[in-house]
């Protein structure tokens, strides 16, 4: 096979080998993360999205809110996420509420196993994304060593099995656009580019930060200079946008739109929530507050939009390889990367979880691009020591959580530095990483 102008030996890994590789790696991926599901992980969190899940069964996911608002929280999630929820806290409900009553400890283990299945689910859905694209594309030990680099990534397991949050499910669709961006692309065919319109959509209703990927999947959407093929693709994400919506806009639930569409965006307004970034260096205080008269919501949206400035001309003017997958690839998976780091790095009120869908993207880059390997590993380690610190920290009592604090300040400078040193280069020398190579260089 070829990557760039230069042929890649395959090894001597027989296709009956690979595949007894490929069925280890995803039992002992499922396994490994079966045996954390148990685990309470952040308590409040599963407790959470567990009692909002059998709220939404049990009285229709348009009354989501209602929830919400009975635990006095202002705001609500995009209605995939709701749908999603409902679904898998409805399955066995009789069961569970069965054995709640002889054995209430043991039936609440099984809802948080039972709703962390969810996210194990899509973990495993990218893993087998990762594998179908790196054996249509490099060699067979490069298919395995990118999958195990993702179902074996610790921040990826510890995020999804061990302390329950879902973003491993708008990760999957937002990789799913990628990989369609390039499949249209390679293969001259706009119909993947409407196709990856009508997937972005499902992210955007799993989660709104999926929005990042909005500028280069623009971007290259435009260079395509058709305008039948712009006006299927937002025709096509409008569709499934309103499709999803629709119950909430027939029973005129505008309190709900309103708690996604803005509520979501306005609460928790602080400069960072535990993430390991550019605003970890200062203190944690509000994102209205200002310096010089400019407020630093102001500050880090002014920062994020050179960053868009800077992505959205160097895809324009790196051009879109044709006829050449690995090149292609190369290319997408770095623009999307760069896309979901950018606004975890610069903006405000980012929690440390924002950053999880790039890990996929740099696990595939890496595999095609060996100067973006060092990447993987530098944000892979930050990511996984900014969970296990927001763990760590949840249910101590004031005195053990002021001495954590002060004892983590190293740490919280060291992955600050290091997540702030790997951003700055990968800033500058993204417009030379997306320009395709006449030589390999992985």
């Amino acid at each position: 096979e070829t990557l760039g102008s230069i042929r890649m030996e395959e090894p001597s890994l027989s296709y009956r080998i690979a595949s007894g590789w490929a069925i280890l790696l995803f039992g002992t991926a499922f396994f490994l993360r079966l045996y954390l599901a148990p685990y309470g992980g952040f308590e409040a969190d599963v407790h959470d999205n567990i009692s909002r899940g059998e709220y939404a069964a049990q009285h229709g996911v348009i009354n989501v809110l209602d929830w919400s608002r009975q635990h006095d929280v202002d705001i609500s999630y995009p209605p995939l996420f709701c749908y999603q929820e409902a679904a898998i806290n409805g399955i066995f409900e009789g069961r569970l509420d069965a054995l709640q009553e002889r054995y209430p400890a043991v039936a609440e283990v099984w809802r948080c196993v039972r709703f962390k299945l969810l996210s194990i689910a899509y973990d495993l859905l990218t893993g087998l994304a990762i594998f179908i694209f790196l054996a249509t594309t490099t060699t067979r030990l490069w298919t395995l060593i990118g999958t195990g680099a993702y179902l074996f990534n610790p921040s990826i397991f510890i995020n999804s099995a061990y302390w329950g949050q879902t973003d491993s499910i708008h990760s999957f669709f937002l990789l799913l656009v990628v990989l369609l961006v390039i499949m249209a692309i390679s293969d001259k065919k706009d119909g993947w580019l409407v196709a990856a319109w009508a997937v972005f959509a499902l992210a955007m209703c799993q989660k709104l930060q999926s929005i990042v990927l909005f500028p280069p999947l623009a971007t290259v959407t435009l260079m395509r200079r058709k305008l039948s093929v712009s006006g299927s693709s937002g025709s096509a994400c409008l569709v499934v946008l309103l499709a999803l919506y629709s119950p909430f806009l027939l029973e005129r639930r505008w309190d709900y739109l309103h708690s996604v569409l803005v509520a979501s965006f306005t609460s928790f307004a602080f400069t960072q929530l535990n993430a390991f970034n550019i605003w970890t260096f200062g203190p944690v205080v509000s994102s209205k507050a200002t310096v010089l008269g400019v407020s630093y919501a102001t500050m880090g949206q002014t920062v994020y939009l050179g960053t868009l400035a800077w992505l959205c001309l160097s895809i324009v003017k790196a051009g879109l390889p044709q006829n050449d997958r690995p090149e292609t690839a190369r290319q997408m998976l770095i623009a999307a990367a760069y896309a979901c780091l950018a606004p975890f790095m610069v903006l405000t009120s980012m929690h440390e979880r924002y950053i999880a869908p790039a890990i996929a993207f740099l696990v595939l880059a890496a595999c095609l691009d060996r100067r973006v390997r060092w990447l993987l590993g530098g944000f892979t380690l930050s990511y996984t020591l900014n969970l296990l610190y927001v763990l760590q920290s949840h249910g101590s009592d004031p005195g053990a959580l002021a001495i954590r604090n002060a004892s983590n300040v190293a740490l919280r400078l060291f992955t600050g530095s290091l997540n702030t040193g790997m951003f700055c280069w990968l800033t500058a020398r993204l417009p030379g990483l997306v320009q395709p190579r006449l030589a390999s260089t992985a």
